[in-house]
């Protein structure tokens, strides 16, 4: 990644943009475009995750627009995230902590948000067709060397989040065309051709 800071929209600089809108049709819109930006802002940046509460307490640069003295409030922001987990561009870190708040609609629990700019789906087709590019399929490879390898440096998947590799590779265990298995904590994976 170059030296170059990311380039936020014009609708970002707009102070109706940071205050949920009432109007539905609106809102819709507005969630659409809240979506765009935190996603584009965390695949620039290459984030997964995002913590709500340490957003909202160091004022975020992604929540709080200081040359419009507007940012989002913690509310606002868990409103454009659970959007955003409907979409399916993100979950709740923690599991339970989602099952708890459709028990309590109110419950103020969930902080931690996995990102996904690119869904498992799209990243399972990318590892896929890295794996057969270099001649690897019908070889096992460590979960590491997919991350971490210098075979990956140049992929977008290097140094992917380990939960959306693995979420990745779940969807390619499903199109038969990988098998993982593990050792001890070491993760392998064997792809095959099709």
């Amino acid at each position: 990644m170059s030296n170059q800071v990311f380039q936020f929209p014009p609708y970002y600089h707009k102070e109706p943009f940071f205050t949920i809108q009432p109007i539905l049709n609106t809102r819709k819109k507005q969630f659409q475009m809240w979506q765009d930006l935190i996603l584009q802002y965390c695949r620039y940046y290459k984030i997964y995750e995002l913590d709500i509460n340490e957003s909202i307490k160091s004022n975020s640069v992604l929540f709080n627009n200081e040359k419009i003295n507007r940012k989002l409030s913690r509310e606002a922001l868990k409103s454009i995230i659970d959007d955003i987990i409907e979409n399916g561009f993100a979950e709740w870190v923690d599991k339970e902590k989602e099952k708890e708040k459709e028990k309590d609609k109110d419950n103020n629990n969930n902080n931690r948000v996995l990102i996904m700019w690119r869904k498992p789906d799209e990243w399972a087709s990318l590892i896929y067709k890295w794996v057969a590019d270099c001649g690897l399929l019908n070889t096992v490879l460590t979960v590491w060397e997919i991350q971490n390898g210098d075979d990956s440096k140049k992929q977008e998947f290097h140094q992917l989040n380990t939960t959306i590799l693995m979420k990745s590779l779940k969807v390619l265990e499903k199109q038969s065309k990988c098998q993982t298995f593990s050792q001890d904590e070491n993760v392998g994976v064997k792809f095959f051709s099709i």
